[in-house]
């Protein structure tokens, strides 16, 4: 049986694909490309652990914004 190939869209700058899979931002869970998204280190207030989460590039400056 084939693979099924869904498309998917960027949530900021709207490229579609259905080449390889969108990446899923950890803050509002929206698929984005690899250009608008980061790896960045998040303190776990439950586990005191950090971990590393991908978030995308408006979730980044809504929270610059908010400090």
């Amino acid at each position: 049986m084939a693979e099924e190939k869904s498309p998917w869209m960027c949530h900021i700058c709207h490229y579609c694909s259905t080449i390889g899979e969108g990446l899923v931002c950890s803050e509002c869970y929206m698929i984005t490309c690899r250009e608008h998204i980061l790896t960045k280190t998040v303190l776990n207030k439950e586990s005191g652990l950090y971990e590393l989460k991908l978030v995308c590039a408006e979730c980044q400056f809504r929270e610059q914004i908010s400090r």
